[in-house]
């Protein structure tokens, strides 16, 4: 037997408990949850509602009853056993979203509390809401391989090297047949994996490319920018060229207080250059200082400027603690007029600190 709670309006009611509000992270809680966080990705609007499954194991003593389901948006519906959960048994609370009208990203939190728990567990339920567009044809401008979609480059945002990023594509079929996504993806890289949804897209239909993007096998810091090639089947192979970009930095756990003094710390002798005024085609070099100031090894991950006019010299990676090193940067005006700013982005394992920038600012007569 189930019982459903469709609850209208009740974002003040769990602002007010959110402070008291318990996760499986949370020692004493008695539900242990499979994840609190699910992302269902695009809802495409013509697909109607959206489901998510959240199981829990019951690690009490206790028969353990929901009691209640609370959500802060009247679009979610939530559904849960009304029986009792025995010691170390699974049970399930299943969150339906009914998308509304207006497009963009969406978080939904459900408040679940039990017989065990009455300040309750968090859950949260994410994606991006996708409306039909009145005209399809000049939504879906972008044409390739008979597919349309809305941009021509696609961005991941920014990304950390903790976590795949997921990128829902959504696009139309303007094909007058099937398409799927070929199993054998001999082009794409080790760090790209990619889902069609649905798995066969029929003609005169959308469907969405679910791009999931790892940026600790990809290897690589600051902006990225690269062409995938993706292999499509119908009656024949069709081939499918897809831009991307996105900003990658690494990712740190969070350093507890006691350990401030313990982690390598990368102290840049200045931030901001002013060049002052320099005449057009003119080179000017100019030196900055870098130090380790903590006690652990320092070491620089990737030193980049956002200009090819712009060239580094750097004579190593690695400064042990307390050593110095200098970093020498040449800005070649060539072509360029006017008030210019460039910049020279360091990473490096200061935990603290990992992305830094230097602002280079000049006026070129």
């Amino acid at each position: 037997m189930k019982r459903t709670v469709f609850l209208l309006a009740l974002g003040s009611l769990l602002f007010s408990c959110s402070p008291d509000v318990k996760s499986q992270e949370v020692e004493g809680s008695g539900l242990v949850w499979e994840q609190t966080m699910i992302n269902v990705g695009a809802v495409l609007e013509e697909n109607g509602t959206a489901s998510a499954d959240f199981y829990f194991v019951n690690k009490t003593d206790t028969l353990v009853l929901i009691e209640e389901v609370l959500t802060d948006c009247g679009c979610t519906l939530a559904e849960y056993s009304a029986d009792t959960i025995p010691k170390d048994k699974v049970g399930m609370v299943r969150v339906n979203y009914d998308q509304q009208s207006r497009g963009g990203t969406f978080s939904k939190m459900i408040l679940v509390r039990s017989n065990v728990d009455t300040d309750g567990d968090t859950l949260f339920l994410e994606g991006v809401n996708v409306p039909f567009p009145n005209d399809p044809a000049s939504h879906y401008k972008v044409r390739k391989g008979g597919l349309g979609f809305v941009f021509e480059t696609n961005n991941l945002g920014t990304l950390f090297t903790n976590k795949a990023k997921i990128k829902p594509l959504d696009f139309y079929n303007f094909n007058d047949y099937p398409l799927q996504l070929n199993q054998m993806q001999e082009d794409l890289p080790e760090y790209v994996q990619v889902q069609m949804i649905p798995a066969v897209v029929p003609p005169n239909t959308r469907g969405v490319l679910e791009i999931i993007y790892d940026p600790a096998l990809k290897n690589d810091l600051g902006f990225v920018e690269e062409e995938i090639n993706l292999s499509l089947i119908s009656s024949e192979r069709i081939s499918l060229d897809l831009d991307l970009i996105a900003i990658i930095h690494e990712y740190f756990d969070p350093v507890p207080v006691s350990q401030l003094d313990s982690v390598p710390k990368l102290k840049i002798s200045e931030l901001e250059v002013d060049l002052g005024n320099i005449s057009s085609g003119k080179k000017v070099s100019k030196l900055i200082s870098l130090e380790n100031a903590g006690p652990r090894p320092l070491n620089l991950r990737k030193v980049v400027s956002n200009c090819g006019c712009v060239s580094i010299d750097l004579p190593g990676e690695d400064l042990a603690a307390g050593e110095k090193m200098d970093l020498v940067f040449t800005f070649d005006t060539k072509g360029r007029r006017g008030i210019d700013h460039k910049t020279i982005t360091l990473f490096s394992n200061d935990p603290l600190n990992p992305t830094q920038t230097i602002l280079i600012k000049s006026r070129i007569d």
